[in-house]
């Protein structure tokens, strides 16, 4: 008998008449104690041996009358006998008796007797353990890991048993198992059956980890699984994570492809970009004429993820056309290529993803992709940029583009964030009326002009005149421009400077927030008065109308036709709504441009807020990509609070329209005015529709 200290009975009896049937009960003096117990038999050699677990109430001593009763009624009476030591108790116990009572006292006592810290069961197991392998070390330790090499086994439980009590392990991955801290002296594993405890040796000198997992990824040494157990664990250490990635950038895998004409299949993965969300982005293309390819699955290390065709977007690539268009088997079909977003299946940030093609005749082949970790801002340019946009429709763009470039403009957003410096020229107002807010990117062709209108224009003396450069690395450029002309033109003035590009809306709001003035006006930088007077116009009207949250001048292209009279919403033939102009191209004196009214919106590219109304409002919406409908959105805020919005004519300005734009590698050329259109239609379709029947009404 073996007795812990908390209380934990094992008790060995020889059966001399048989196994009795049924469960058995414990009773002291009469009294049969409580559950939780637990019973086995071992077949030796003399006579069956019956083990039995139970808790000893307060004061049981030995010598004390017992009795374990079963469910036939039969019974066995004996006394309670003096506890053995540990070593004593599984002395007299044969090898293959001492793995089966390890394993009832490990999986059935530990847990059904919630004994699995007691020092005295763990003493037990440890006398009963016999280890005939080793669990080798594999690497040096990082973040408070321990790798190390075991046999594979089969699916099961695997326990690290030591002097101070028995815990569950995570069970490996492949043939690497991961220990929490080095193993207490003396401390053993349990693998799940048939293998037998495994003892722990450091093999020599380990290397450190970033050797070994090198040795992995380039296919040597002795642990292949490593990259796949370090996957495992990384979601929850962030320096294995970062191990993990730098590796897999610093020495990728060779990209690989499958292009012969003549061959009866063609793949390529072109890109596999991490979401920064925990998803993943694929493009690329398939060519499979006689139908070959049975399914696709993702491989990375430790992830093998199913890539239904359903999830997959076809699409056109004419660039195919001329590579396939003599193929003897079959050309590339008029869809070869695929998007697709596969959200949820990445929470580490893999490096470098492989797509598996599983043949219908069995076997499979597989394509690299190049590394797809990269910054946010990057990865959601050439999210933008996977499809043409005479290709795209509706479903590709919600379940597919959208997605997954949100997720990565909201990241390539959170790397933006950090200090904004601000240098002042000259003496800034004491008690300015208006703050003009005027956003820079790259493009830099109008802001002497626009700087030289501000100083011949007497309403523009006083104001809080505020750049704010959202293209940090022309920073000395700009710096020297605003100084030179502050000082030659007494005109005072700031220059903001954004720690990174994060878009005309992140600009704006930076400025707004530095403004000193209850009134905002946000104005381009390609918009230059086309006379004096133009900003008492729009005060004026601002200051009269107390319901109004906006007003908007009239905008006239070049030529001196008109760009903008208020702002309209209007149904595409896709029936989402379309940001559009009053009269738009019509003669700069026409009679329905000249008349002051209420309008739906107006344009961002100058329009003046009331600094509380803005702040109501939230400032812009910085989910647009880059820079499109956040002033249409921010308008319809303004009416959601209770505002109104007016077009004043006597306020004239020209508008050299999305000089700016046009150079953002995030917007020219891609799919972000797609997307935001289809954002912008989402949240405001309702109130759109109910402002445009008020208007048509009127």
């Amino acid at each position: 008998m073996l007795v812990s200290a908390a209380g934990l009975l094992v008790l060995d009896l020889m059966l001399p008449g048989g196994v009795p049937s049924g469960s058995a009960r414990l009773a002291l003096g009469g009294r049969v104690l409580p559950p939780p117990g637990a019973t086995m038999v071992l077949d030796a050699a003399e006579a069956p041996r019956l083990v039995h677990l139970a808790r000893l109430p307060a004061g049981a001593q030995c010598g004390a009358a017992a009795e374990l009763g079963f469910d036939a009624g039969e019974a066995i009476a004996f006394t309670m006998p003096e506890p053995l030591p540990a070593a004593d108790f599984a002395f007299g116990f044969a090898p293959r008796e001492r793995q089966r009572l390890l394993r009832f006292l490990v999986g059935t006592g530990a847990s059904a007797m919630r004994a699995a810290p007691d020092p005295d069961l763990a003493a037990l197991c440890l006398a009963l353990a016999v280890p005939s392998r080793a669990a080798t070390l594999l690497a040096r330790p990082e973040a408070g890991l321990f790798f190390w090499h075991v046999p594979t086994a089969p699916k099961g439980a695997w326990r690290l048993i030591s002097p101070a009590g028995i815990r569950a392990l995570r069970p490996p991955v492949g043939d690497v198992l991961v220990t929490e801290g080095a193993p207490p002296p003396g401390a053993v594993l349990l693998p799940p059956a048939p293998l037998s405890a495994l003892r722990f040796a450091a093999a020599g000198t380990p290397a450190p980890l970033r050797a070994a997992l090198r040795e992995a990824l380039a296919g040597r040494g002795t642990a292949v699984s490593l990259p796949a157990a370090l996957a495992a664990r990384a979601a929850e250490h962030p320096r294995l994570r970062a191990l993990l990635q730098q590796e897999a950038l610093l020495r990728p895998a060779r990209t690989t492809r499958i292009e012969d004409a003549a061959g009866p299949l063609g793949a390529a993965l072109e890109l596999a970009l991490s979401d920064h969300g925990g998803g993943v982005f694929l493009c690329g293309w398939l060519r499979d004429p006689l139908g070959l390819v049975e399914r696709m699955s993702l491989l990375a290390p430790g992830l093998d993820i199913a890539v239904p065709a359903e999830r997959l977007h076809r699409v056109a690539r004419p660039d195919l056309a001329a590579t396939f268009a003599r193929a003897p088997l079959g050309g590339a079909g008029d869809r070869p290529g695929f998007l697709a977003h596969l959200a949820g299946i990445d929470p580490v940030g893999m490096a470098q993803w492989r797509l598996a093609l599983q043949l219908r005749g069995g076997g499979a082949v597989e394509v690299t992709a190049p590394p797809g970790l990269m910054p946010p801002a990057v990865a959601r340019d050439l999210v933008l940029r996977a499809a043409h946009p005479s290709a795209v429709e509706p479903a590709l763009l919600d379940a597919c583009i959208a997605p997954a470039a949100s997720l990565l403009h909201a990241a390539a957003l959170r790397e933006a964030t950090g200090s904004v410096e601000e240098l002042a020229y000259g003496t800034a107002p004491a008690r300015p009326r208006v703050s003009l807010i005027i956003p820079l990117y790259r493009n830099l062709r109008f802001l002497r002009f626009q700087v030289a209108a501000f100083a011949r224009d007497p309403q523009t003396h006083g104001t809080d005149l505020v750049y704010v450069l959202d293209s940090p690395e022309q920073r000395h450029e700009v710096d020297h421009l605003l100084r030179g002309m502050a000082t030659m033109l007494g005109l005072p003035m700031r220059l903001l400077v954004m720690p990174r590009n994060g878009g005309y809306a992140a600009a704006c709001n930076a400025g707004a927030a530095a403004a000193r003035a209850p009134a905002l006006l946000f104005l381009n930088s390609d918009v230059l008065p086309a006379g004096e007077g133009w900003l008492g116009a729009m005060l004026g009207r601002l200051g009269r109308e107390r319901r109004l949250a906006a007003v908007g001048p009239r905008l006239l292209f070049d030529d001196g036709s008109i760009q903008h009279a208020g702002l309209l919403f209007r149904r595409g033939q896709d029936e989402v709504w379309l940001n559009d102009h009053y009269c738009k191209g019509y003669p700069r004196h026409h009679a329905e441009a000249a008349r002051p009214r209420r309008v739906p919106a107006v344009t961002g590219a100058a329009m003046l807020a009331r600094r509380a109304a803005f702040e109501r409002a939230g400032g812009f919406c910085t989910d647009y990509i880059v820079g499109d409908f956040e002033d249409s959105d921010l308008c319809l805020r303004f009416r959601a609070d209770g505002g109104e919005i007016a077009y004043e004519p006597a306020a004239e300005l020209y508008h050299f329209e999305r000089q700016s734009i046009a150079l953002h590698d995030g917007h020219a050329r891609t799919l972000a005015g797609a997307v935001n259109r289809r954002l912008h239609h989402r949240r405001w379709d309702g109130a759109i529709a109910a402002l445009m029947a008020r208007f048509t009404e009127a």
